[in-house]
C-alpha cells in the first residue's frame, strides 16, 4: 500500500463517516433512535433535521468541506498560515450562507477567526475553544506531517 493509498483512505474514511453521521447531527441519542432506530446505512436527513434539512443520503457536511480546505492550504510538512486559514474559512462561510446552508462555522472556530484577524496569536485564539471541530478537520495534517518524527508531528497538530 502506497502513501497515496493511505492518504486517500484517510480522506474517504472521513467523508464516509461524515456522510453516515450527517442526518443525526445535533440530535440526541433518543431522537436518533426514534427517527432512525439503528443506523446501518446512509440515510436522508429529512425535513426536520435542524442543520442539514433535506440533505440526501451520502452528503458530506462542513466537516469534510473544511478538511478539504485545510488540505489545500498545507505547506511543506503540515504547516498552515493561520491568517490565511481564517480568511479562507470566512470566505467559505459566506459561500455557504449564500446557498442558504445552516451548516456553518461553529462557535469556537468563529471566535478563533475573530481573534486571529484582530491580531491575536493563534495560540491565544485557539485557547478558548469548547467544541470538537478541530478533530473533524485534522486529517490532512496527519497525512502531510512526518509521523516518524513524533515531536514534529505533535507540533503540526497543535499548530
Amino acid at each position: 500500500m502506497t502513501a497515496l493509498d493511505r492518504a486517500l483512505g484517510a480522506f474517504y474514511g472521513l467523508a464516509l463517516g461524515d456522510a453516515l453521521g450527517m442526518p443525526t447531527q445535533s440530535l440526541s441519542r433518543a431522537q436518533i433512535q426514534a427517527r432512525f432506530g439503528d443506523i446501518t446505512n446512509l440515510e436522508d436527513a429529512g425535513p426536520d433535521q435542524p442543520i442539514a434539512a433535506n440533505m440526501p443520503k451520502g452528503s458530506i457536511t462542513d466537516d469534510t468541506e473544511q478538511a478539504i480546505l485545510v488540505g489545500q492550504l498545507i505547506e511543506g510538512k503540515g504547516h498552515i498560515e493561520p491568517s490565511v486559514l481564517a480568511q479562507r474559512l470566512i470566505e467559505w462561510e459566506a459561500v455557504m450562507q449564500a446557498k442558504g446552508s445552516q451548516d456553518l462555522l461553529g462557535p469556537s472556530t468563529k471566535r478563533a477567526i475573530e481573534m486571529i484577524l484582530a491580531g491575536h496569536s493563534p495560540e491565544e485564539a485557539g485557547r478558548y475553544g469548547t467544541t470538537n471541530g478541530a478533530a473533524m478537520r485534522i486529517t490532512p495534517v496527519g497525512i502531510a506531517a512526518d509521523v516518524a518524527n513524533p515531536e514534529r508531528f505533535i507540533d503540526a497538530v497543535v499548530q
